[in-house]
């Protein structure tokens, strides 16, 4: 049995402790707030329920599932998205058009041109790149689809993913799986076809892959977790001094304790802040102070249903870059999970800035609604003054996996070697989703 610190109370943290306390390890988790959940924060107010962070979790795989059914009355408070959830819309020439769902929409659909859809059919017959070049978002998806398609497909996707300019995110880092397809398969059909015939060929029940959340909101999550754990939690601890002479001494609160790990799970902008030795700190300034988190707006509205004219079918809309709008995409929580706006009434979330428009970003909740308003009416139909309004304005949001992120990630490896027991975890070293942070802690 191992003695185990983690700092941060992030999902992150939480699920890596339950994975630990699971196999036996004894484990303590400092948090610095008053609260659980790191960015995962459900308002509750007014009939409305309404996200400050993610939405929902992509259920990709048995082992996140088992994960799920491990915490103790957790998993009778999953739900699942609506059938409206697999419906999508990206925005062009001011309308947004369902995106493809197969192949008789792909070609009837008029989201593409003739010609767009036309070059994506040359994509099989197109070279993978060297195993050894780094290739941005942007130049990966002209290189195998075609400018087109990466203006109104995955230039949106970029931005309603990481709030970030695909002209600079790294493929192989920020979209690992996209980067397989075409090293293990030559392309991305010809790596989807072979994935389809694996699952299906593959023995044992099929697992249905599906988008969920909680009845009372994605921050059950961590609450749960923080539960399960009881004493181990402890919130409000300020940290005064992080030390290693053969275990790491961690002081807080007017308590010391020694540990044989140390997990860190803070986001890499706050690392700095944590009172650790001279040499650790001189070696995480190597990467952590370099990935950039850029500013972005949430904005819940809610609204009469006659105050919208759009139909609200789907998951959401996604705005490409040159569309030049001031809105990244709108999401339609009370038309994917029950519950999240009173009879009568619709919920939107808005996201605004990121990498693409960080200025438009703010806190100022009145300057946010002057800049989304003609968005709204424009793109949905939307008319009068919201019945709900809230405001979450995240300084510093999501971490941009660019170009020459590789040289962050040999960094982190090299701190771990030098400083032994040391773990450095979260979204900005194994994927920003929560999944992927569920993939990582399950590792642990």
């Amino acid at each position: 049995m191992s003695k185990v610190c983690i700092i941060g109370a992030g999902i992150t943290g939480l699920a890596t402790a339950w994975q630990l306390k699971q196999a036996g390890n004894d484990c303590t988790v400092l948090e610095n707030s008053d609260r659980v959940g790191g960015a995962i924060q459900t308002i509750r107010r007014d009939g409305y329920l309404a996200e400050e962070g993610p939405n929902s979790i992509q259920l990709n795989s048995v082992e996140i599932e088992n994960f799920i059914q491990s915490i103790p009355s957790l998993y009778d408070e999953l739900i699942e998205a609506a059938p409206a959830a697999n419906k999508r819309f990206i925005v062009r020439n001011g309308e947004a058009h369902s995106v493809p769902m197969g192949p008789l929409s792909a070609i009837t659909n008029p989201l593409w041109s003739l010609g767009g859809k036309l070059r994506v059919l040359k994509e099989p017959f197109i070279a993978a790149n060297k195993a050894d070049a780094e290739e941005s978002v942007a130049d990966f998806a002209r290189r195998r689809l075609g400018n087109e398609l990466y203006q109104y497909a995955i230039n949106p996707l970029v931005g309603g993913i990481y709030a970030g300019d695909p002209e600079k995110l790294s493929l192989r880092y920020a979209f690992p799986r996209l980067y397989a397809l075409e090293r293990e398969h030559g392309g991305l059909i010809r790596g989807a076809v072979a994935k389809m015939k694996a699952a299906k060929n593959a023995p044992g029940p099929k697992f249905r892959k599906r988008i969920i959340s909680f009845k009372e909101g994605l921050d059950t999550l961590p609450r749960k977790i923080a539960e399960a754990l009881g004493h181990c939690v402890h919130t409000d601890s300020h940290i005064t001094s992080i030390k290693r002479d053969n275990r790491w001494r961690v002081v807080w609160n007017d308590q010391a304790c020694e540990f044989d790990q140390l997990i860190v799970t803070s986001p890499a902008h706050s690392i700095m802040r944590l009172p650790f030795q001279e040499d650790l700190r001189e070696d995480l300034s190597s990467f952590a102070e370099s990935i950039d988190y850029p500013p972005v707006s949430v904005l819940s509205l809610g609204y009469n249903r006659d105050q919208v004219t759009h139909p609200l079918d789907g998951f959401g809309a996604l705005v490409p870059e040159c569309e030049q709008r001031k809105i990244l995409g709108v999401l339609f929580p009370s038309s994917v999970f029950s519950d999240r706006a009173p009879d009568g009434e619709v919920l939107l979330t808005i996201f605004v800035g990121g990498e693409r428009s960080p200025e438009i970003a703010t806190d100022q909740t009145e300057a946010l609604m002057e800049a989304v308003r003609p968005e709204l009416q424009s793109l949905l139909g939307v008319n009068g003054d919201p019945t709900f309004v809230h405001h979450k304005h995240w300084s510093q949001a999501i971490p941009q996996y660019k170009l020459g992120y590789g040289e962050k990630l040999a960094a982190m490896d090299t701190i771990e070697h030098r400083h032994p027991g040391l773990k450095l975890a979260g979204n900005y070293r194994t994927g920003i989703s929560l999944t992927y942070c569920l993939e990582a802690a399950l590792k642990a």
